[in-house]
């Protein structure tokens, strides 16, 4: 028996239904259902080797299907629970960014919380491939941290959040290297995850030449 959640989910799915693709009004309830599927924490969570960077795989799939439902909404059937049919094609996206992950064997590619201690070759900057939620290897961390805090071109500080100057590239980037996690941001600064990660993950691809050249 549906509860009302389930309710909840369905009305705004079929409100969007009622709506011709690309209107306002359409974009209006996806944007309610999809925030609505975020409160409701009934979004799965398939298992996999923490090691293979969990949180990272789960936001990039995370976006993915909510691309999925934007485009398919009109596919869903109200027989159905929403969450089941979000969650099964869930699984799905989940799983291919999963395996695009770990099929880059070429190179090991850290993600920030990754950095602190590693050190490598400088020819395997060569190998590196632009990576949503990564940072470029770099020799030393501690000259990624003080780069990125000294900020002698001010950057870092000077790219922020639109609306939010006190949320600033800098103090993501800080943040994370002092394995803060992303809850933890996300309610100091009052401000959604997948906000605050597409945000830092748009600016890090950005900035990755910029930070490589300063280390080199």
């Amino acid at each position: 028996m549906e509860d009302e959640i389930d309710l909840q989910l369905k009305q705004l799915a079929l409100e969007a239904q009622q709506h011709p693709a690309g209107s306002k009004e359409r974009q209006i309830a996806l944007t309610r259902l999809m925030d609505a599927i975020e409160r409701s924490n009934r979004l799965v969570r398939p298992y996999i080797d923490q090691r293979y960077l969990y949180e990272d795989i789960y936001s990039e799939a995370r976006l993915k299907i909510f691309e999925y439902i934007c485009l398919k909404i009109d596919t869903y059937d109200s027989q159905r629970p929403v969450m089941g049919w979000v969650n099964y094609f869930f699984n799905f996206r989940f799983q291919d960014v999963f395996a695009r992950y770990i099929n880059q064997t070429r190179i090991k590619i850290l993600s920030i919380d990754d950095l602190e201690g590693f050190n490598l070759e400088q020819e395997e900057w060569e190998l590196y491939q632009d990576k949503a939620s990564m940072l470029q290897l770099v020799e030393d961390a501690e000259m990624l941290r003080k780069l990125i805090e000294e900020d002698p071109d001010n950057i870092f500080r000077n790219t922020t959040v639109r609306g939010r100057p006190d949320i600033t590239w800098q103090v993501i980037a800080l943040a994370r290297l002092d394995d803060e996690k992303w809850e933890t941001i996300s309610q100091r600064f009052d401000k959604n995850i997948s906000t605050l990660q597409s945000f830092f993950d748009r600016n890090l691809r950005k900035f990755s030449d910029y930070i490589r050249n300063k280390l080199q």
